[in-house]
């Protein structure tokens, strides 16, 4: 009897602490669940797909680039594409046909599963409909958006001639030559009045511009620049003059010498020499053409200013010829005092 009282006693309280084991248990569940959670937040669980995350951040990247990366996609044209430029080939939902890639000296531009095609001398719109009939008539896209556009840092302006820092430059925020002189240092002192512009896409046709050197008159003859173009900036020209004056030879017309009168010209080349035929003066001109106009001046009017005083322009050639009868004059006379003084040499032996 004492035996089973207490083996019963004994299973209570196994019992007991069984109970109270699972109350525990709960209890330090309860408390550390606000923990666990807060280790949850602040480790977050990372998905299987972010194991790709560094592919993933390049597509996304590829739908919506940095700002860096728009400035390299190029821009829509109207000018005809040409060889040795990079042009971006954008086909929406069809990254395989996406493609960036300079055109080739044929003019080609290679693209997935298309080959190479013939880009030069389109626009960007024309380029557009060419790929995206070529999709079509392959059978490849039903209706494909294409968009083509052009880099145009990839085409510099070349600049040569009477600039302060020659080179290739890139486009400028203002598309403008007077723009891109200034990018180039400014004009030399030897800069002429002509500026000849060409383009890689039409070599054989230049342009001339007149300019002002001293840039206070570029109002009326500024115009846009475009890559690809080629601007040759032209030395002053010069002048020259030959016969009876004090120093013959070649003047430049350059700086304020640029509107020289013939008056002028002859100042600068110390005046006439005695014995000279004043009125009879020949300017040579050469025309467009290459042909020589000569035209006779009484230089001695002009020097009066009983007669206009013409302008001088580049590649003139004034000559001032002597006069016959004052030089024979004047050889007679010092004959005459040759001949006196040797006879009076004579006649006081």
């Amino acid at each position: 009897m004492r035996e089973s009282n207490s083996s019963s006693a004994h299973f209570q309280t196994t019992r007991f602490s069984t109970r109270e084991s699972l109350l525990l248990a709960a209890l330090v569940a309860f408390c550390l669940s606000p923990v666990l959670c807060m280790g949850q937040a602040q480790h977050p669980v990372v998905a299987p797909m972010a194991q790709g995350a560094g592919d993933l951040g390049s597509s996304v990247g590829s739908s919506a680039p940095s700002p860096s990366s728009l400035a390299s996609i190029g821009g829509l044209t109207d000018d005809p594409i040409s060889a040795g430029e990079i042009v971006h080939v954008i086909v929406f939902n069809a990254p395989d046909f996406t493609v960036t890639s300079r055109v080739s000296e044929s003019g080609d531009l290679p693209i997935p599963l298309l080959g190479p095609i013939h880009l030069e001398g389109l626009n960007s719109a024309k380029a557009s409909e060419l790929i995206a009939s070529d999709l079509r008539d392959r059978n490849l896209m039903i209706d494909p958006q294409v968009t083509v556009t052009v880099d145009v840092s990839s085409s510099g302006i070349t600049i040569l001639g009477e600039v302060r820092i020659p080179g290739i430059y890139p486009p400028p925020g203002k598309p403008y030559l007077s723009d891109l002189i200034a990018t180039a240092g400014g004009l030399t002192a030897t800069t002429g009045r002509v500026i000849e512009i060409s383009n890689n896409r039409t070599p054989e046709k230049t342009e001339d511009i007149p300019w002002d050197p001293t840039m206070r008159n570029t109002s009326n003859y500024d115009r846009p620049v475009h890559p690809g173009d080629r601007i040759l900036v032209r030395s002053c020209g010069f002048a020259y003059v030959g016969g009876h004056v004090g120093k013959p030879g070649s003047y430049a017309l350059c700086g304020v010498q640029q509107h020289i009168t013939l008056s002028k010209l002859i100042a600068l080349a110390s005046g006439v020499t005695p014995f000279t035929s004043e009125r009879h003066t020949y300017l040579i001109r050469t025309q467009p053409d290459g042909t020589k106009v000569v035209q006779e001046l009484d230089l001695h009017k002009i020097l009066l200013a009983r007669a206009a005083d013409p302008e001088i322009k580049e590649d003139d050639i004034v000559y001032v010829t002597p006069s016959t009868m004052k030089d024979v004059l004047n050889r007679a006379v010092n004959f005459a005092l040759t001949t006196s003084t040797e006879l009076i040499y004579f006649v006081h032996q």
